[in-house]
């Protein structure tokens, strides 16, 4: 989801994390609506207290003591899930897109318009889509940081490349091992990692697959999808064949929900970045006599999988839904 395409509160990623900083960085207060309620329960409370027996009293102390420690609580948390979700956290570049519908849940909480209740004792908060304890809520917002375990080992395979690459002498092998670059992505990144966030995070440098995904597809044609002539025409009003900004989503939408097909083109997007990593490394004499011997038939270009594996897709309701097959 890009900096436009933001969640139904309409707030932006730059916006979201200054209203955590905030909360972060704000003084210690309470509001005067909950202080005056305070107020006039603790002085109500005071004649009960004076006036009862050594157990009443005990009681209206518990209360006293629950009451603080619950609004100590919840402030908090407040704090604590700013913190959780922040520019410094590992919640990524895109928070509102990563938290999607559970957004708006973490602005009303932090920003104090959404206030805790009580499961017998455990606290937490009514959302969305029912109540969640703290805990939970902690748990979920965790549960969508971004992969730093898949990050860190892709960026080890990067800097193993580049040691390999440098190291190569003229007429010395310079072709990239390919094969074993598609084993070890598979295997210790696609089917390890965390496959969300491989697709919508940075994962290396500034680049995330789903924006790349998309600018590939606009580049398009529909053609190069596979679609016969009849099929183009009930997409495309204009001659040209060309792949609107709408269907490109829609088509990068349907990857994304594609479990084996997602798995497939994420391989080959971090192949071709370490492949690229390899050869950027080379030596410029070494680089310059490989690319006289490369050989075509390996490329495999970020779009290059994604058109092909799209051909054979269908259309529903005008949108251009993806085969679950490769072609």
């Amino acid at each position: 989801m890009s900096e436009e395409n933001t969640p139904q509160s309409g707030i932006s990623n730059d916006k979201f994390f200054n209203e955590m900083d905030k909360e972060i960085n704000k003084e210690l207060s309470f509001p005067e609506e909950q202080m005056v309620k305070l107020r006039e329960k603790f002085t109500a409370m005071k004649d009960k207290y004076a006036n009862g027996n050594k157990e009443e009293q005990a009681l209206l102390e518990a209360d006293v003591v629950q009451t603080g420690d619950r609004i100590s609580k919840a402030e908090m948390f407040k704090i604590d899930l700013a913190s959780s979700v922040s520019s410094s956290s590992d919640i990524g570049h895109n928070p509102t897109g990563i938290l999607a519908e559970y957004t708006d849940d973490v602005l009303n909480i932090v920003n104090g318009n959404n206030k805790p209740t009580y499961d017998g004792n455990v606290p937490g908060y009514e959302l969305h889509d029912g109540w969640k304890s703290m805990e939970d809520i902690q748990n979920l917002v965790k549960s969508r940081y971004k992969d730093v375990s898949s990050k860190d080992l892709f960026q080890t395979m990067l800097q193993d490349q580049q040691k390999l690459a440098s190291n190569i002498q003229p007429g010395e092998n310079a072709e990239f091992n390919l094969q074993k670059a598609y084993s070890n992505i598979s295997t210790k990144i696609i089917e390890q990692g965390d496959v969300r966030s491989l697709a919508t995070d940075k994962i290396f440098g500034n680049r995330v697959f789903q924006d790349d995904l998309l600018s590939s597809i606009q580049n398009g044609t529909y053609g190069e999808l596979g679609l016969d002539e009849e099929t183009i025409k009930s997409m495309d009003p204009t001659p040209d064949g060309k792949i609107s900004p709408e269907d490109a989503t829609q088509i990068v939408s349907g990857i994304l929900q594609d479990s084996d097909m997602l798995k497939e083109y994420l391989t080959d997007y971090y192949v071709k970045a370490m492949e690229q990593n390899f050869h950027d490394s080379l030596n410029p004499d070494v680089r310059k006599a490989q690319q006289t011997k490369v050989n075509k038939s390996q490329e495999t270009p970020v779009g290059q999988r994604s058109f092909q594996g799209l051909k054979g897709g269908t259309i529903v309701d005008g949108k251009f839904v993806p085969s679950t097959k490769q072609v």
